[in-house]
């Protein structure tokens, strides 16, 4: 999905692209629903059926697996985007129009990097709290046959290659997760202090996708094809080596 226009309602970040599609997967999790819930409903598939019939066949609900921050997530188009919003929010309605609005009539401003940061991070941390829970590193030492005994120690390097390829990077723009590891460099602070509320819930739900997706896994290389697969993201290829059991662990330090 090119040219991402992204904005913000209520603290949260919703996409837009420059057609007027929407990404209903991130607005749909600020109110605790999925965009399948109203895609499937019988009056949205009548909808898309009416639509189909005046303006033929063309695609009206697009899924994309890449990167949050490159396209990923369910979008849908313009001439559903008002119904789909109508369905959370009577305000998110009314929101949603006008951006569309402003979108056929180009007055939508250009949102650089900085922009883009303001909408994810803070300008302060917040006090720290324990966002990684044993179920992460155990899910993934079952997965990799790496040793997790709690944090005493350190961590095997491999889960820090794994936070921060499969869940940071998977669900920040890359500006916005540069400008935190740089704001938690050099301190003790973490870098999902430095992430608005928002943006915490979905690394939240990131955490949670990658702890059952590994808890499904025989080993680390099935893991690897499934977070492709399910994330759309290759990583870094050619920078993640796996460290073997004779090999033992090296400490990371988990941000």
């Amino acid at each position: 999905m090119n040219n991402i226009i992204p904005l913000e309602y209520q603290g949260h970040p919703v996409r837009f692209n420059n057609d007027g599609w929407v990404n209903a997967t991130d607005i749909a999790a600020k109110f605790g629903k999925l965009p399948n819930e109203w895609v499937r409903l019988p009056e949205t598939m009548a909808y898309i059926q009416a639509l189909e019939r005046r303006y033929g066949k063309i695609p009206y609900v697009k899924t994309s697996k890449a990167r949050k921050d490159r396209g990923g997530g369910t979008w849908l188009h313009s001439k559903l985007a008002v119904r789909f919003a109508r369905w959370l929010s009577v305000d998110f309605e009314i929101w949603c129009d006008e951006q569309i609005d402003a979108l056929i009539r180009g007055n939508i401003p250009v949102y650089n990097d900085e922009r883009i940061n303001a909408i994810f991070l803070l300008d302060k941390p917040t006090s720290w709290e324990k966002r990684f829970q044993h179920p992460f590193y155990q899910a993934l030492s079952r997965m990799s046959g790496l040793p997790y005994a709690g944090h005493v120690g350190g961590c095997p390097s491999l889960f820090g290659m794994i936070t921060a390829k499969w869940v940071y990077q998977v669900v920040l723009p890359e500006s916005v997760y540069d400008e935190a590891r740089q704001l938690a460099k050099g301190s003790k602070d973490k870098i999902h202090q430095y992430l608005k509320s928002e943006a915490q819930q979905l690394l939240q739900d990131q955490l949670v996708a990658v702890t059952t997706l590994a808890n499904g896994c025989v080993d680390y290389k099935d893991f690897e094809a499934r977070c492709v697969q399910a994330f759309g993201k290759s990583g870094m290829q050619g920078l993640l080596i796996f460290p073997s059991q004779q090999g033992g662990s090296h400490a990371a330090r988990l941000q």
